[in-house]
């Protein structure tokens, strides 16, 4: 980030982000990155951690809470405003019985706290307080996604975090205003395209959860073709 806010140029540069905060990250992946001396930022839910249950869309028995009748809905439903829709299904989660592999369920605050201790390379980022759908809340909703969620972040960790990632990516230009208002210094989308781009609008490359060591080699050789013929 700093290269990208100098305009320096970007060519071989990748930075490595993960979202949510995953246990599995701190546990598996920032070890050997760690050891590989390559930095890395994570955006936290700042709910979640700690937390006794997984994401929703990571409940092997979340679409099974619902009749099917309830699931017709939401199929039919599908075809609509995808903000709202991903807002209506974080809302109407169910508690249930299935439990995610311990590697997908939130990590804990000692733990996202050690790993961002100064000088080990792991910067941390703010995904907002309980990952909805920003679009689609109010001002004092979005308020508590934005901006207590990195008080949070802060008390818990000491880190005062810099930049922001939408939640499933979603956003509008008043959720981009109210993150810039908030004094961060950039946010990031799922969106692909040119890094050059508006700073609380940035573009990431969303890789497949489960690709194997082929599919990614093919996938990312892909991409850099098409940066050539681009450039």
């Amino acid at each position: 980030m700093e290269r990208w806010s100098n305009r320096e140029s970007l060519r071989g540069v990748a930075a490595l982000t993960f979202d949510d905060g995953y246990a599995g990250v701190f546990d598996h992946a920032w070890p050997l990155l760690r050891d590989l001396s390559i930095p890395a930022t994570v955006f936290i839910v700042a709910e979640a951690p700690g937390r006794d249950e997984p994401f929703w869309w990571d409940d092997p028995e979340v679409l099974r809470a619902y009749s099917p009748a309830r699931r017709e809905h939401w199929l039919t439903a599908l075809r609509g405003d995808s903000a709202t829709i991903v807002e209506s299904l974080t809302r109407a989660r169910r508690p249930s019985p299935g439990k995610a592999p311990s590697a997908r369920m939130p990590a804990p605050w000692e733990t996202i706290a050690a790993a961002a201790a100064p000088g080990r390379g792991l910067q941390l980022g703010v995904h907002s307080a309980t990952h909805r759908s920003l679009p689609a809340l109010d001002e004092r909703d979005l308020h508590r996604e934005v901006v207590e969620s990195r008080d949070v972040i802060q008390l818990r960790t000491g880190v005062t975090a810099e930049f922001f990632a939408y939640p499933y990516g979603l956003w509008n230009d008043r959720v981009r205003r109210a993150v810039r208002s908030a004094g961060y210094r950039a946010a990031f989308t799922l969106e692909s395209g040119d890094s050059t781009a508006d700073a609380w609008a940035l573009p990431r490359m969303n890789v497949p959860a489960g690709i194997d060591d082929a599919a990614f080699e093919a996938w990312t050789a892909g991409l850099n073709l098409r940066r050539r013929h681009a450039s």
